[in-house]
């Protein structure tokens, strides 16, 4: 292992040790309400960054996986009466299971065409929870277990919250430095020439969607535990990928710090604004996201990273005057010499 890989996993462990000791310090419980928001959409940018940004298709109906996994944690535990952590895990599987039906279709589809099917299927989803009404409540929801119990509520889904971030940003690294992820951003540059080197494409965008839909359940579970209710026209809203798509964006996509960065910015900024402009603040926030999309494409860290490559450029290498014959340099010399 190298020693800038060594630096960026202890540099990562100690982060992760940090975050976890944050409620010791923040008693507040609104501000740790933020902070569990903060990290939940940090791990939904980051699950959908492993398609998104590594495999760059556009995919706007993640929310299918967060709401199968949010709905099944229910069921199961209400109608099936199993422990509410075991229900997590079957929300995980029900997701995976769509995963797997969803993606074997959509990822035959490019471009513009992938992105509505991902949207007509999780449209699909919600349509019908809508109208299995015996059985998901229809427009009028259902409670949802608790996973916690007691006066530390906050902070518990805080830490659950912020390890799940944890889980997806490891998971990220990964694809950033393995042989898979490369296969990824290969489909991502030129599909046609990924193929032709004989990377199959629709397989290594369906085993990238798995992990991203289990960590979009877990995510769910996770969410609709903490509100105490679920309602199909919010747990199955586009807004929902939308978000989990503008925070990779705006960090930057196809990075594994981007999502986190994203998550941080947005939610921290829509709290300000939600405080300070009341009425305004979604016309605030949505000229936000336009200016940063526009003006920064890359997202933060690309911004960040042009910036120091730019300085890179402009500051001379300690070989810079030998190289190019200045006075003192051997090759100067010798030529004087002549």
């Amino acid at each position: 292992m190298s020693g800038g890989r060594r630096r960026l996993y202890l540099g990562s462990l100690v982060a992760l040790l940090l975050l976890l000791l944050v409620p010791f310090g923040v008693q507040n419980s609104y501000y740790l309400q933020v902070l569990f928001r903060i990290f939940v959409f940090a791990a939904l940018g980051l699950a959908w960054n492993l398609v998104g940004g590594y495999a760059g298709q556009l995919s706007l109906g993640h929310v299918a996986y967060f709401g199968v996994g949010a709905y099944a944690f229910t069921l199961l535990v209400r109608d099936l009466h199993w422990n509410p952590w075991w229900s997590v895990l079957g929300g995980v599987g029900f997701s995976v299971v769509a995963a797997l039906l969803i993606g074997s279709i959509t990822f035959r589809l490019r471009g513009p065409y992938f992105t509505l099917a991902t949207i007509a299927t999780a449209e699909i989803l919600r349509l019908l929870v809508l109208n299995l009404k015996d059985l998901t409540g229809g427009a009028v929801g259902l409670p949802t277990p608790a996973l916690f119990a007691g006066a530390s509520t906050d902070r518990a889904f805080y830490a659950a919250a912020v390890l799940l971030a944890a889980v997806a940003y490891a998971l990220n690294l990964w694809a950033d430095r393995s042989r898979f992820g490369y296969y990824l951003m290969a489909i991502r540059e030129d599909e046609d020439t990924a193929m032709a080197v004989g990377v199959n494409p629709a397989r290594t965008k369906l085993l990238a969607l798995l992990p991203s839909a289990a960590i979009t359940s877990l995510a769910g579970s996770l969410y609709a535990s903490s509100f105490h209710y679920i309602q199909a026209d919010y747990i199955f809203s586009i807004d929902i990928s939308n978000q989990a798509a503008i925070v990779a964006m705006l960090g930057g996509a196809g990075t594994a710090l981007g999502p986190v960065l994203g998550s941080v910015i947005l939610t921290t900024a829509s709290e300000l604004f939600k405080e300070v402009f009341q009425t305004a603040h979604l016309l605030i926030y949505g000229i936000l996201i336009i200016l940063v999309v526009l003006f920064l494409p890359g997202g933060v860290i690309g911004f960040f990273g042009r910036r120091s490559r730019r300085r890179a450029q402009r500051e001379p290498g300690p070989f810079a005057g030998s190289l190019s014959g200045e006075e003192g340099s051997p090759r100067h010399s010798s030529s004087s010499s002549t």
